[in-house]
């Protein structure tokens, strides 16, 4: 191999692992949009048919558990006065698993004006599967949260 073919070589796995982290945070992004609209299904494409969302509050075992939180009355009353940040997330990718971690915003608007409505901690586990970025797993804890400071120090170990 010459010097050349060796430089394109590296540039090409450059370029492929940045495409493939940028996918992954284009991924997280698609989820926090679709919630803001109620959009169930695109909410919950973002995750594996057995993904696994945990939250502070329960576990969403499945699609069908996310588009059931999406379309659930609690979540409803908020479409259209939300906005969740999901990011920026330090992303690792080894092959076809990755790991982000980084921090969650839920604004929502009321009468009383836009406010925080919650601030968590986050670890995405993905998987690419048929060459495409899911969510298999997702841990998120409310700021304050006994788990939250674990969620980092394990970004920090990997």
């Amino acid at each position: 191999m010459t010097d050349v073919e060796r430089q394109l070589d590296a540039l090409t796995r450059r370029v492929e692992a940045l495409e493939e982290e940028l996918a992954i945070h284009r991924l997280i992004v698609r989820y926090g949009l679709a919630v803001d609209i109620g959009d169930a299904k695109h909410g919950a494409e973002v995750f594996a048919e057995d993904g696994i969302y945990d939250v502070d509050i329960g576990v969403m075992r499945g699609r069908g558990a996310v588009r059931d939180m999406i379309t659930g009355a609690r979540h409803q009353e908020m479409v259209g006065h939300c906005a969740h940040q999901i990011g920026p997330a330090v992303v690792e990718v080894g092959g076809d698993r990755a790991v982000a971690t980084g921090y969650s915003r839920v604004y929502l608007d009321t009468r009383a004006g836009t406010h925080i409505y919650r601030v968590s901690f986050n670890r995405w586990e993905l998987e690419k599967r048929d060459g495409k970025w899911l969510i298999a797993r997702r841990v998120t804890r409310l700021l304050g949260h006994d788990e939250a400071k674990t969620i980092f120090a394990r970004a920090l170990s990997d």
